[in-house]
Formats: structure tokens, sequence, C-alpha cells
């Protein structure tokens, strides 16, 4: 037995596909609304779900949690009022609750989107769910969505707020691949983007990874000094986080500041071989013309993520620089198969 968890503000454009998704996976719906004044608990109303108001305090945590509070079955599924889960998994998500061998299971969250260059993104092409093909590619983030109903598991985080410390310290956890289809991305505007960064200073913690998500958004501001003085404090709190070298890297390169990242992406390495930190050293070697070394960053790149057109792209200009321009021309072709984009960028003759 399943109960759906969901907080929502004003989410009547999104709210009736989100539950939609779920209809006939859960057995109870929970939804905490925060201050609607749209037709949101219309909505929910509609598809028979409890439904509790819940004072917005500027905290993630605090809403999700009085919202699992009130779940009644053995077995939680956290989803927002943008996402959605494909009917071809439901059966997959039954047979894990019925297999019942961990405290919780991590899904792949896919956020959706159309912009050039994002963080990890991946192609939609030749993807079996009908819900990818809203955007040509998406970014996949682990989310401790699933798990046990139990009083003592309860989210942390101000904005990025998960179940996985207090999961940790009860039980073990799963890995899946099922996705949870996110759309929020493709029309998130910066003025959000502050929104969470506001919330997140508002509750500010000695923890590495907040100041890390507070560096993200702020990059995505386009502020990166500040962003930077969080990422030094990120580093900081934990020396060992490869992410928080990986971001002051990527920024370091947008400031000019080339001949400073080597030291940095080859420290990220160490600590966790990850397709992003090779490919931005391959942007360093490429930069400095060791392109037969930008060549090896970049493959190292596609290795692990081969439905990445910026890998398949810069491998693609190493490879020409260096000398190999018929496989130059096979790595900039995927490139466009993979993103549309990339079509016409560039065009030499062999």
């Amino acid at each position: 037995m399943l109960s759906a968890c969901i907080i929502v503000k004003n989410n009547e454009a999104t709210l009736d596909n989100c539950l939609n998704s779920i209809k006939g996976l859960v057995d109870e719906l929970i939804v905490v609304d925060t201050g609607s004044s749209d037709k949101t608990k219309e909505i929910a109303e509609k598809f028979g779900a409890k439904i509790y108001d819940f004072e917005w305090k500027d905290n993630f945590s605090e809403a999700k949690n009085y919202a699992i509070s009130k779940a009644s079955n053995p077995w939680i599924l956290e989803i927002d009022a943008d996402e959605v889960i494909s009917k071809l998994d439901h059966l997959k998500i039954k047979e894990l609750l019925q297999e019942n061998k961990h405290l919780g299971y991590f899904l792949i969250q896919r956020n959706y989107t159309n912009e050039f260059g994002a963080f990890g993104w991946t192609s939609c092409v030749d993807d079996i769910y009908e819900e990818s093909k809203v955007a040509s590619g998406f970014v996949p983030r682990k989310m401790l969505r699933l798990f046990k109903n139990d009083p003592r598991i309860r989210n942390e985080g101000a904005v990025h707020n998960s179940v996985i410390k207090s999961v940790g310290k009860l039980g073990t956890t799963g890995d899946t691949e099922i996705p949870i289809h996110h759309f929020g991305s493709l029309n998130q505007t910066l003025e959000r983007v502050r929104w969470y960064v506001d919330i997140e200073k508002k509750n500010l913690k000695n923890d590495f990874f907040q100041e890390y998500q507070i560096a993200i958004q702020l990059h995505r501001l386009g502020e990166l000094d500040e962003a930077l003085k969080h990422l030094i404090r990120s580093l900081e709190l934990n020396k060992e986080f490869y992410l928080t070298l990986l971001e002051i890297a990527i920024i370091s390169i947008k400031k000019g500041k080339i001949s400073e990242v080597r030291p940095l992406l080859l420290r990220s390495l160490q600590l966790k071989d990850y397709g992003m930190t090779w490919s931005q050293l391959g942007i360093v070697e490429a930069y400095e013309k060791n392109f037969e070394e930008a060549v090896k960053c970049f493959e190292k790149a596609v290795l692990s993520n081969d439905k990445n057109a910026d890998f398949h792209f810069n491998l693609g200009l190493s490879l020409f620089q260096s000398g190999n321009k018929e496989r130059a021309k096979k790595e900039l072709d995927k490139a466009a198969y993979l993103n549309p984009y990339y079509k016409d960028k560039i065009s030499f003759s062999s």
C-alpha cells in the first residue's frame, strides 16, 4: 500500500497531469496546500485527495514532513506537482514494494531542458518515454523519493530537501533506473532561482552541500564572484566533495583563469571518476593546444555518457585539431543527432 505526498501552491496548470500519472499506482493522496488562490484544491479534490493546509515557512522540508506525517500506508512516494510517473513504470514500483528489500529506493529525476550546455545533459533522442518528447534533453539526478513510512524518516534541507540522512541511519537503500519526469525546469524563471537562494540563506547551516547548492543557483544568475564565496565555504566544510572542486573549476574557466584550473580538476578526479570533470579537463587541454590529450579526456567523458551531445561535439573539435578529420566528422554528426542545436554550428571539409 502506497501513499503519495505532494505540497502545492497555485499549481492548477500542472497538478491534474501529475495526479493522473499516479492514478492506479497509489492508494492514498496526501496534498498539502501552502496558500493557493487558484483551482489547485479543486483539482486535488477531483482525485479524492486528502487535503491539508499548512502555513508556508520558507522551508520545503517542513511542509513535506507535515505531508508525510499524514500518510497512513506502509510506503510513501514523494512527488512534486510539476512531475509525473510514467504508466510504464507502475508495475516496477509495485514490485519494489512487494520485494521489500530496502528502507528506501532512489528514482532518477529527469529535469527536462532545452538549455544548451546544461550540466550533465542527456539526449532524449530514441528515448522510450512519451514524456521525454517535451525537450531536447534532460539532466538526471538521483532522488530518494520512495521510502518506508516511519516517523524517524524525515526531510532535511530548506530547498534541496531529502530523506537520505534519516534513511541512512536506519537501513539500506536501493538504486533503480525508474524516472520521475520533471518539467519545472522548462519554464523556470530567474526570479524563482533568486527565491531559492533567498530561502537557502534564511536557513543557513554549517552544511557543505547547502553552500554548494547556493553557489549553483548563483552561478545560474550570473553572480560568479558570490558563487565562489559559497564554494570556498563549502570546501572549508568538506575538502572531499568532488562537485565543489568541479564547480570552482568551471567558474574559473568562465572567468578566464584557466591556468588555475588543472589542479582542481585532477583533485576532483581523484575523489570521483566523473564524466563532467573529464570534459572540463579536456577544455583546459584544448585551450593549451594539447589536442591529443584533450581527445583522451573527451573520450572518457563520452564513455561516461554516450548521449551527451556536448561531449561528442568537443571530442569532434579536438579530433579535428589533432588531424583526425574523418573521425571528427563522425563525432560532430553524433552531436548534431543527439542535439539539433549543433546542426550547422560548424562546417569544414575533410
